[in-house]
């Protein structure tokens, strides 16, 4: 009988994990209890850094990209094989084509892994230690502090637990197992470093996605990792004081906008007038961090309006279930902003 009322528990005890990981604390915790109007902005969805069977790497096809664009209602899909841009020939308005590239010295020794898309330049897996850009910073580059790929895949301790975790869950909550992957990340950690080093490039995430099983045959479509899964993990949201035309000015957008990397289809919003930050979150149960080089500043509560002094500055946010005092339970990463300079 104590068996029979056991089993039940044993069974829930994977879901009652799943709902309260990760826990954290957060010392010296601020509410923020305001209700911000945001201003007017247009928003434009896109990913970045995506690898299909023109990389020598991933069996992707281009109407697999087509198709998970519009499911998951992206406006644009900048698309980066490995030195080569045959994908130009499939090229639609909603998608853009680059290519990455490995840098390498006279003797073969690798020094960095760069993105160009038209004149944009985009530092790659930095935090990776085989490709640590080792080159001159140029502050016009653009900087990849999120690769998605490597992010999951870097936090084995972590990752190797929420596998675990979907032995018992996937079968019975498999869209909510799957959207709740990035739990894994280890957001702060590439916050820190970022400013540890002295970056002061604008940011960007990137999926770093390669497709490894690819099976296609009548009424199959399989794919692993699918496009449609990277793409409802991470997206980029650009902010734009103005309605843009066409793809060119987009691209150009990119370089004078800001850009928030976001874990959720649903866009947080943050902007400067003068040196007062301002960050609009879509859900009631945010917590927000302020990040200098030297410093973490912590806010409970969906709204921020806060006054910056002289200095470089990351915002990130989360999202979380429920929360005891300073304990948060279920974070989930919900925002990275754009660098913040306040001169």
């Amino acid at each position: 009988m104590e068996l029979l009322i056991l089993f039940p528990a044993i069974l829930i005890l994977p879901f009652i994990v799943f709902y309260i990981y990760p826990v954290k604390f957060v010392q010296n915790l601020e509410a923020s209890d305001i209700v911000l109007e945001p201003p007017k902005f247009y928003l434009y969805s896109y990913v970045f850094h995506i690898h299909t069977q023109f990389s020598y790497d991933s069996l992707g096809k281009p109407e697999d990209v087509f198709r998970a664009r519009d499911e998951e209602k992206i406006n644009f899909v900048i698309i980066t094989d490995h030195e080569v841009d045959f994908f130009k020939f499939f090229e639609d308005e909603k998608t853009i084509v680059g290519v990455e590239k490995k840098i390498n010295d006279s003797q073969g020794k690798l020094l960095g892994d760069l993105i160009e898309v038209g004149d944009i330049k985009v530092i790659s897996h930095h935090f990776k230690k085989k490709y640590r850009w080792r080159l001159e910073r140029n502050e016009e580059y653009i900087f990849e502090l999120i690769n998605l790929k490597d992010a999951l895949v870097e936090n084995r301790k972590n990752l190797f637990f929420y596998l675990f975790l979907g032995i018992f869950l996937y079968p019975f909550a498999k869209k909510s197992y799957l959207k709740n992957f990035v739990k894994t990340i280890n957001l702060e950690k590439y916050i820190r470093n970022y400013l540890k080093e002295g970056w002061k490039n604008k940011i960007i995430g990137g999926l770093d996605h390669h497709v490894k099983v690819y099976i296609r045959e009548v009424g199959i479509r399989f794919l692993f990792p699918s496009y449609k899964f990277s793409f409802s993990l991470l997206r980029n949201f650009l902010i734009s004081k103005r309605p843009l035309k066409d793809k060119k000015d987009f691209l150009n957008a990119i370089k004078r906008e800001k850009n928030v990397i976001s874990f959720s289809n649903k866009p947080t919003l943050f902007w400067l007038e003068e040196s007062t930050l301002y960050v609009y979150s879509p859900f009631p149960r945010t917590l927000i961090r302020v990040f200098s080089k030297n410093n973490v500043r912590s806010f409970h509560g969906s709204n921020l309006k806060l006054k910056l002094s002289k200095g470089t500055y990351l915002v990130c946010g989360y999202t979380y279930a429920f929360r005891i005092g300073r304990f948060f339970f279920g974070l989930k990463p919900l925002f990275l902003s754009d660098l913040i300079k306040i001169n």
